[in-house]
């Protein structure tokens, strides 16, 4: 099962197959806080060939400090560093990119 690292704490976050981050206290699988942060900011999908992240907020996702479009589903390599905002204290290391158990 993939996973990521959530870098300040050494946490580790199990994807679901379709696996939503916000703001939002439900509909989403794991809640990030902060004021920039969206209700429903980004989605971590598997296509079954790869995982992929999805921009769905209105203050931007970056991936290795590069702001991804919110049009196009980013592959996910193993090492990104993902951010969902360029003010946001925390990031999250893809550690795993095995498929969902």
């Amino acid at each position: 099962m993939a996973h990521l690292l959530l870098a300040q704490t050494n946490d580790h976050i199990l994807l679901k197959s379709h696996h939503r981050f916000g703001r939002a206290e439900s509909g989403v699988d794991t809640q990030v806080l902060g004021i920039e942060i969206s209700r429903h900011h980004a989605v971590i999908v598997w296509t079954g060939t790869h995982w992929t992240l999805r921009d769905t907020s209105k203050n931007g996702v970056f991936v290795n400090q590069l702001k991804i479009s919110p049009d196009i589903d980013r592959v996910l390599n193993l090492g990104d560093v993902i951010t969902f905002s360029d003010l946001h204290p925390h990031s999250y290391i893809v550690s795993s990119l095995n498929p969902p158990g």
